[in-house]
């Protein structure tokens, strides 16, 4: 199970920082941009605490 919420950390991580790299490059941030990347950093922190708690 650790690995399995490990995972889906890193996914959402990888998720949340290429969205942050694209409104960069973009240099213009669109609501949708928010939404995605505090949804993605949300999960990213759920994932790695629930890991960290499992025995």
């Amino acid at each position: 199970m650790k690995a399995y919420l490990y995972t889906t950390g890193l996914l959402f991580a990888v998720i949340a920082v290429g969205h942050v790299w694209e409104v960069i490059d973009r240099s213009h941030v669109f609501a949708s941009d928010v939404i995605i990347v505090a949804l993605s950093a949300g999960l990213v922190v759920w994932a790695w605490r629930l890991a960290r708690t499992r025995t």
